[in-house]
């Protein structure tokens, strides 16, 4: 019997060894090329086939052309209302031909540039029909809440109102595909919304939203976009994967032990810390790896604003609530940024499979963070001690 026991626990550490074995380790160290100015903000990128790179900055209500090859930083379009001009660029867009869609959240349009870098004509924002949840107060912004990102059919989707006709919050909310050529909509699936994430007060065109849990910590699902259209939602409890692929079942990946972080003094102090920093600058929306929205309609964006924080006791294995927490690749990886400790300033990215299985670890460098893919390639934003913004360029492990 002793004997049958040390094979069996052999075994196991066999098993342990190769689960192991499977997930490769990586370390994004020395970037293949990095901007010599810095940026504000930088909420999106956007790679074109000519290896260049638009930059939205929303803070400085910038887009920009970095061109790496010949280490220069050129200004696309500007700050107006008028041709080849955008209020606030939130976020990027590509088009099967090159082109790309420049969200303007306070023009509520896309402003559209061409492959070769020069602003063109616009796209009116889509109006999602107004049954179940999908509407809402004016989709909030007026027409599209939480634009996530396109696919290579240049196919937007984006995550419909939390809110219901009758003025309640819903429990989940349906994920939208517009296909603009058609045009049409398309529901692809739903996600959870933790308890109290969004509240509405007021009536008509007089009303104040509330958006995000007060909370801070609370397990929250987020997903994104493959460039087939095939959509991962990622799962805090338990914490997994979940590929949504409109044909068939959803494919479950394995779960994924975690063992909650306790939430500390210290990662309060942060989290309040930082609201009190960007206080000033208004309610920070952010949307990872594509366009965010606003729709048609007159008149000024509702009012959006950030509650107190209060805190759960432990962590997530995943921050839900940050735009840029889960982000796909065209080619149909997910790379999920892990929480950490306070005063950690090492981001360590959980890399899955098209089937949902863990199969990459990905360390960057301090202070640093994903904000995109291209063609073979990853974007990491860096910010240095006086908070400004470089965009670095890696080779994707």
């Amino acid at each position: 019997m002793p004997q049958l026991n040390l094979l069996a626990t052999f075994a196991v550490l066999g098993i342990a060894s190769a689960t192991a074995s499977a997930q490769q380790a990586a370390t994004l160290a020395k970037p293949a090329a990095e901007t010599k100015d810095p940026f504000t903000s930088i909420t999106a990128i956007r790679e074109l086939p000519n290896g260049k790179v638009l930059i939205a900055d929303a803070q400085d209500k910038i887009v920009q052309l970095v061109d790496f090859a010949a280490g220069s930083v050129s200004k696309v379009g500007r700050e107006g209302n008028g041709p080849g001009e955008y209020s606030l660029p939130l976020a990027l867009a590509g088009l099967p031909d090159g082109s790309t869609l420049v969200h303007d959240v306070l023009n509520r349009r896309f402003l559209i540039i061409g492959a070769d870098g020069k602003p063109g004509g616009f796209l009116e924002l889509p109006r999602p029909p107004a049954t179940n949840n999908s509407g809402g107060p004016g989709m909030i912004l007026g027409g599209i809440q939480q634009l996530r990102g396109y696919d290579n059919q240049g196919r937007l989707y984006f995550r419909g109102s939390p809110f219901l006709p009758t003025g309640g919050q819903a429990d989940s909310v349906p994920l939208l595909r517009w296909d603009r050529v058609k045009p049409a909509f398309d529901t692809v699936g739903y996600i959870k919304l933790p308890p109290g994430s969004a509240s509405r007060s007021g009536s008509g065109g007089n009303f104040q939203i509330r958006m995000g849990n007060s909370v801070r910590f609370t397990p929250t699902e987020n997903w994104s976009i493959a460039g087939d259209g095939s959509i991962a939602r990622v799962i805090p409890d338990p914490y997994r994967v979940i590929w949504l692929t409109g044909r068939g079942a959803p494919v479950l990946g394995p779960v994924v032990p975690y063992t909650p972080m306790k939430v500390t003094e210290a990662d309060k102090k942060e989290i309040i810390d930082a609201q009190k920093k960007n206080a000033g600058q208004g309610v920070r929306l952010v949307f990872g790896g594509g366009p965010g929205g606003g729709g048609g309609g007159g008149g000024p964006p509702p009012n959006l604003q950030l509650p107190p924080p209060e805190f759960a006791d432990t962590k997530p294995p995943f921050d839900g609530a940050g735009g840029n927490s889960v982000l796909a690749t065209p080619e149909g990886e997910v790379w999920v940024l892990r929480t950490r400790p306070a005063g950690d300033k090492t981001p360590t990215y959980d890399v899955f499979d098209r089937g949902g299985a863990l199969v990459k670890k990905v360390s960057l460098n301090p202070s640093s963070r994903v904000v995109g893919f291209g063609k073979g390639t990853v974007y990491v934003v860096r910010t240095d001690e006086d908070d400004l913004q470089y965009l670095q360029r890696y080779a994707r492990p």
